[in-house]
């Protein structure tokens, strides 16, 4: 058999490799799906897979401890913001956390969604079930008065990596220097980055009657 006939023959046998590799990640994702429609309740809603515990510690209790950097800025009060309900109150000015500084609000707005963010992705959650390179956008953002009191509504679209996919991804991609001379391995790799990353819209409710 010819050199080239070889050579087409163990390409055919790595592209059957790598649609089976995706094959196969495409299946896991199809069953997290299906296991999450079984998690519909009565009224057909999603028991959503990034919202913190109901039990978790309010935002005044952890968000210094979390983030020691600007312990001094988290000046809220209230609840983690998912509904008017369990609104943010945001503070200008908070003597018992900073007595010293008054916050512009809307900055503090953007600081909280950043941290909360976080939270549902990395400190609520066990090792191995943390994700990475997170980043988030700004979606839309409304006043609402609810009872005479003015909220800030933001909806904001989230990104990240399971982590031990990321380290997995991150750690091929240095193996092979970035596949400079690859561009088959580097389309590999980038399209099992795409299968891993997760991407979803959440919700910030904002009291604002502070600063407004």
């Amino acid at each position: 058999m010819r050199d080239k006939d070889m050579q087409e023959i163990k390409d055919m046998l790595e592209d059957l490799k790598n649609m089976s590799e995706e094959l196969e990640k495409t299946q896991k994702e199809f069953d997290k799906f299906e296991e999450q429609i079984r998690q519909l309740d009565e009224n057909g809603r999603l028991d959503f897979p990034y919202r913190l515990p109901a039990d978790y510690p309010a935002p005044r209790e952890i968000l210094r401890q979390h983030f020691p950097r600007t312990a001094n800025q988290c000046c809220f009060k209230g609840g983690w913001g998912y509904d008017s309900g369990d609104a943010v109150e945001v503070l200008e000015f908070d003597p018992e956390i900073n007595p010293d500084e008054k916050f512009d609000g809307v900055s503090l707005e953007y600081a909280f969604i950043d941290k909360r963010i976080r939270e549902e992705l990395i400190f609520s959650r066990p090792e191995g079930e943390r994700f990475e390179q997170i980043s988030h956008q700004p979606l839309g953002q409304s006043l609402h008065h609810l009872d005479g009191v003015p909220y800030d509504f933001i909806e904001v679209e989230v990104t990240a990596y399971p982590e031990k996919e990321w380290n997995e991804l991150k750690a091929d991609w240095e193996a092979h220097d970035g596949y400079k001379d690859d561009p088959k391995g580097r389309g590999a790799n980038l399209k099992r980055k795409e299968a891993v990353k997760i991407t979803y819209r959440t919700e910030f409710w904002f009291n604002i009657k502070d600063f407004f």
